[in-house]
Order: structure tokens, then sequence, then C-alpha cells
């Protein structure tokens, strides 16, 4: 997970559970056959839940926290935190967390739980009402009053429900947000902890993905389903407290085997589109005039410094943002999947709200009837959808260029920093309206054909001269609304999955030829190796019997007394070692209880199959 998260959360020496036990891998073939028959079992299923851990994530590039080199690991360990590859806030979804939403779509899965935080269920395109997030969510903050949730494009920046300085934007709450992170002490959410434990006890097959299930009591969500006749399977690199009540236990990387699944159950995995939004947006200002009326157009330094004053938000604009898109409820985010997310709650038809700067950041201009009636003015404005003091993740920079006419009395104007980013021009009357074009950088995580983006916005000359905004001393800033907005969509990642599952599925089927090749090989060899020294202990007590029972015991063995034991044929020991050796490297320890194989005795009347069986079961347990 997201070492930043893990660095937000209050510090505990007590980590809980186990940390950085070993990863396991099933042979290539077991896991195959493991799939196939998890597969199956769900495609039997009427109803799925599943149960997501962080496993889930590491494929994106993001840490786990138990794990040999997890992020708790590491700490108890004190050693470096492990590498971040990339952060919640550009993470793209793994392979898995398509499939599980083309599982949505098929019908087959109702419900997910997970204990992740970066919002990449919600990224991938998994509806809201569909997904428990026990542990909150990075990108996440909630109405303290009516509760109502907002999902942002960009991290908080507290856990432990602390308040974020925004407001609630339904008019009749206006209550305080505060993140949706748990810190260590908090308590799950108890409405989707319920919503779980429904679905779990009336679910066919819970499927638990990338977690140690370790922390209750979340990690007894799963047993609700056997509990109630239902089937349990985990896939997970680390052994589980669970396995013993699954059916399926595959001991490897959660995308391989859900890649597998996805091309049995003959279901797509859906393509990954990432889009982000921004808000564009203008409003009429009244124009500065001379004492004689003529048009004062104030110096580039001047404007200069009139755009920066206006960059800079007041207190008031940081902790109540009303720009309209800012006002939405975003149940997957703006940068969700498109493939299967809910639209915006609350996304209204013409979000245009506009934040002006203080008056004591900015002078205020010459009430003139005369200067007025001969130019015009305009301010233009680029934000986060929102709120103007809202970051924009995906944009690094942006220049606004004038279009037409407008581009030969009208200056250009790069942006990078701090938002909103504003221009204010003063036009000449004859310019009936102002076309330009927004040309956007974006950030290097954005797909390289998609790092430019432009749109074009249009400022149409005002029918009727604004009136001048009246003078004030006190230190706030009105909210205005814009004359005009426009809400820019672009798409800036795009993930095709369909290469990379038959990629992993073929790689997952050739090593798993070879290692079922090498197997068999193995347990020949074996065999033949096991009939050979036979073959020469009962020749030398052959010399001391009879010759027939030389040639025809080849798996006689002497007894630390003396005395000798009789072994089984070379033919039969060469089928029971080879039956061990294919069905998977945990049971190399089990052997055949065909009734026409002999099993050897020795003196004190314990059989060497009777030993290995309890070894079986110890390694087991």
């Amino acid at each position: 997970m997201s070492l930043g998260y893990a660095d937000r959360l209050s510090h505990r020496e007590d980590l809980g559970g186990r940390l950085g036990d070993p990863e396991l891998s099933d042979a290539p073939h077991t896991a195959l056959e493991k799939a196939y028959k998890l597969a199956e079992l769900i495609r039997a299923a009427s109803k799925v839940i599943v149960f997501t851990g962080a496993g889930i994530s590491t494929a994106c590039g993001i840490p786990d926290f138990r794990g040999p080199l997890g992020v708790w690991t590491c700490q108890r360990k004190g050693l470096p935190p492990p590498k971040l590859q990339t952060s919640f806030l550009y993470a793209k979804p793994s392979l898995t967390h398509q499939a599980l939403l083309g599982l949505l779509q098929s019908g087959k899965l109702a419900y997910i739980c997970s204990q992740n935080v970066d919002s990449l269920h919600l990224r991938s395109g998994v509806p809201r009402s569909q997904l428990a997030e026990l542990h909150g969510n990075c990108f996440a903050e909630r109405c303290k009053k009516c509760k109502k949730e907002y999902v942002r494009d960009f991290e908080m920046d507290t856990v432990g429900f602390k308040p974020t300085g925004r407001r609630c934007t339904d008019p009749d709450c206006r209550g305080q947000l505060i993140d949706h992170i748990l810190d260590w002490e908090d308590a799950l959410p108890d409405d989707e902890f319920k919503t779980t434990q429904r679905h779990a006890s009336s679910a066919d097959v819970a499927l638990c993905l990338g977690t140690s299930l370790q922390i209750i009591p979340a990690a007894n969500l799963p047993l609700r389903t056997v509990k109630a006749g239902g089937k349990l399977a985990i896939i997970n690199l680390q052994a589980t407290p669970k396995d013993k009540r699954a059916e399926v236990v595959i001991h490897a990387k959660v995308d391989e085997i859900m890649a597998v699944i996805m091309q049995q159950l003959q279901l797509p995995i859906p393509r990954f589109t990432r889009t982000d939004q921004l808000l564009l947006s203008h409003m009429y200002t009244a124009v500065n005039g001379s004492k004689n009326g003529s048009i004062k157009q104030g110096s580039e330094e001047q404007q200069q410094q009139e755009e920066e004053l206006l960059q800079q938000p007041s207190q008031q604009q940081q902790t109540e943002q009303d720009a309209a898109a800012g006002q939405a409820e975003v149940t997957g985010g703006p940068a969700s999947g498109a493939a299967a997310a809910e639209p915006a709650a609350d996304t209204p038809s013409s979000p245009a709200v506009v934040q002006s700067a203080s008056a004591e950041d900015v002078s205020q201009p010459n009430n003139n009837s005369s200067s007025t009636s001969s130019s015009w003015a305009f301010s233009f404005c680029i934000s986060s959808i929102h709120g103007p003091a809202c970051p924009l993740p995906m944009a690094a920079s942006a220049s606004v260029s004038f279009l037409g006419p407008a581009a030969a009395v009208l200056k250009s104007r790069d942006f990078s920093g701090q938002l909103p980013w504003r221009l204010s021009r003063t036009c000449p009357e004859s310019l009936q309206d102002v076309q330009l074009q927004v040309t956007l950088q974006l950030v290097e995580e954005a797909d390289a054909d998609k790092r430019v983006q432009q749109v074009s916005y249009a400022i149409p000359k005002p029918a009727k001269p604004p009136a001048a905004k009246p003078a004030t001393t006190r230190r706030a800033s009105a909210t205005l609304q814009a004359d005009g907005s426009q809400v820019f969509s672009f798409v800036t990642q795009v993930v095709d999955y369909s290469d990379r599952q038959q990629e992993l599925v073929q790689q997952l089927q050739a090593a798993a030829e070879q290692s079922r090749s090498t197997a068999h090989a193995d347990a020949t060899n074996a065999a033949a190796a096991s009939g050979s020294q036979g073959g020469k202990r009962g020749g030398s007590k052959g010399r001391q019997r009879s010759g027939s029972q030389a040639g025809g015991v080849s798996g006689a063995a002497q007894n630390g007394d003396g005395s000798v034991s009789a072994g089984t044929s070379a033919g039969a020991s060469a089928g029971t070692v080879q039956r061990s050796a294919t069905r998977g490297g945990e049971e190399v320890y089990e052997e055949s209880s065909s009734a026409d194989e002999a099993e050897p005795t020795g003196i004190d009347g314990q059989n060497s199959s009777g030993r290995a069986r309890k070894r079986s079961r110890r390694l087991e347990i």
C-alpha cells in the first residue's frame, strides 16, 4: 500500500498478526489444475463474494504490508521502507481488479469487500453500491453531519476522520467534511460491515484474493459462507489461518490465476480507461477607467500582478469551495474506469461557480460608466471540478492562447503551480467575442500519447456591461456565479488486458507442461534408483537364502537389529512415487492406498507408509 498512507497513520509498535512469512509457490501444473477447479466452483455458483487485500495491488507497483518486504515487515525489522513504484494517485488497476469488474458485470459476483484504501476498485469501475471499503479510502471524504460521501481525484492529507477543510455542498446541510480513512484504533464502518455479513452468509463461494486473513473481525467474514454451506477459496502467496477451511488454496500470483479463471469462464476482462476532468469558466468584470472616461489599459506588469493575486485563494476559498463540479458527490471519482462507473450523484448540469479574490488582494476597479461603455473585460479560470483550491493531479501545466481577431489584441499566458489558474483581460469594444485555446501538459504518469490535451473555449461579448464590484475592506471573498463554464473531460490512461491475459495463461500452461514432465521424470528416476538399490540389498541376502528370493524382492531393507523387512516391488514403488510427485509438491509424502500394493512392515510393527501419512498430516496442520 502507499507509503504516504502508512506514514500518516499513528505510530504503533504492536502491528498485529504475523509479519514476513515466506512466500509459497505451487508447482505450475498444480496451480493450473487448482485454477481449473476454482473456475468450475465459480461457474456452478449462483452468488460469489470476493474479499481483497493488499496482494492484488502489488502488481500495480504498490507494496503490501505483511509480505517478506512489506511495509510493516520492514518497520518491525528496522529496515528502510519498500520502494514505491507508483503512488495511489497514478496507479492503474491490475488485471485482477478488472477481472472482478468483469465478474460483476456478468452477474456472477455480487459484492466485493476490500481492506485496501487505494481506491483502485472504484477507479476500475466497480459501483460503490457493490463495494465495502472496511479500512476507508484515501480519496474519500464524508460529511460529518449528513454522511454523504465525496470521492475525489486527489488524496486526503489526513487519516482518522479529521476535518479536510471543505464543506458539504448540500445547501440544507453545509456540514464539515472529514477524511474517510481509518487509523489503528478506529472502528470498522458498521453499515458496510453488516452488508458484507449479509452477502457472505448467502454466497455459494467466498473468494479471498491477496489477503493474509489474519486480522479479525474482517478475517472471519469469509467463514460465514462456509458456515452457511458454501465453499471458501483462497489465492495468496502466503499461508493463511483459514487455509484448512478452504476448498481450494492456491499459492500463486493472483493475476495469473484470475487470467486462467476468466478464460475458463469465457468472460472478457474489461478495458480500463481513466478519464480526468477540469472546469473552465469565465466571469465578466468591470473595466478600469480614467477620470475623463477614456479607456485605461493596465500595464502588462500590473496585469501580471493582478493575475498572481487572483491565484492566491483566501482562507474562505480553502474551506468553502462552491465550484460547480466540486459540489458533486462523485461515487466513482472523476478518474474512475469508464467501463462500469456509476454516474456522479449530484454533478450539476452547469457547474459555474467561481470564487473572486479577496478585497485586500485585488485593487477594485473604478466604477466609470463612460469607460465600461467602450470596452469589456473578463476573468477566465482553470480549476478542479472539486473546487478552485483543489489540485489537478494529472495536469502539470497549461497555456492559454487566443485565436482569430482576439490573438491580435490579447496576450497569451502560461500557467503552472498553485491552482486555480486565472487570466484577466480587457477587450476593445469592436471585439465581439473571444476564442481561446487551452493546451494542457499532463504528468509523465499519463500515457505517452495522451500527455498533451487541447480544448477550445468561447467568451462572447456581454450584452450589458457588468456593474463594478463594490469596494470592501473585509478579509473575505464573495462567491459569484460565473457567466459561463464548461467541464472538460479527457482520457489520460488506457489499458487493454486481453494481450496480458493471453500472455499469462500461455506462460502458466507452458510452465505447467514443463513441471509436469519434470515431475514425471523425477518420479521415474526415483523409482529406478529405489529398485536398483533394493536389488543390491536383496542380492546380498539372497546368497544366504535362495536365489529365487533374491530375484523376487526388489525393496528389501535391513533393520537396525540385523533383521530384514520385505519391501515393495519395483513396479509398485514406481507407481506410488509417480502419483505422489504428479499430484503436487505439498503431497510428496502421500502414498498409494491401493489394496494390491504391498506395504512393508518393520520389526516394530509400524509400516513405513503409516509414518509417511503421519508426516503428511503434520505438514498440513
